[in-house]
């Protein structure tokens, strides 16, 4: 992952840690498509037979490439997380903007971090594996 210490350590590595603790087998930096430098989303996993990609944007910078990977990918929901309300917004109007009319915009959905963890918490139930 190319992204700094808040990208990398703190909104990644505690939304891998938390939908691992869930019992789902999570994957970072998954690839689109394969090839040695093919584009990639920083977690992806499946939920009850759904797939889910996320991508963390500190800045509206990459919302165009973010909402192109969505459109390759064609995960069932694509979430884009955001660390805090006001990059929330600017997010969301971006992706509105990038998603007039190429594609379903209702796959993607702009969160701040903690309501990622409130998602996870709500939607993605224990896996609990037979011993």
């Amino acid at each position: 992952m190319r992204g700094k210490y808040l990208h990398n350590k703190i909104m990644v590595g505690t939304l891998n840690q938390a939908l691992c603790l869930c019992g789902y087998p999570v994957h970072l930096e998954y690839p689109i498509r394969r090839g040695q430098h093919s584009r990639a989303v920083d977690i992806y996993f499946q939920s009850n037979g759904h797939r889910v990609a996320i991508e963390i944007e500190c800045t509206i910078a990459r919302i165009r490439n973010d909402v192109a990977k969505a459109d390759a990918l064609r995960p069932d929901l694509f979430l884009i997380v955001s660390p805090d309300a006001r990059t929330a917004r600017a997010v969301r109007a971006a992706v509105n903007r990038f998603t007039n009319g190429t594609m379903r915009s209702s796959a993607i959905r702009v969160m701040t971090f903690g309501a990622a963890l409130q998602w996870i918490a709500n939607n993605c139930p224990m896996i609990v594996r037979a011993q």
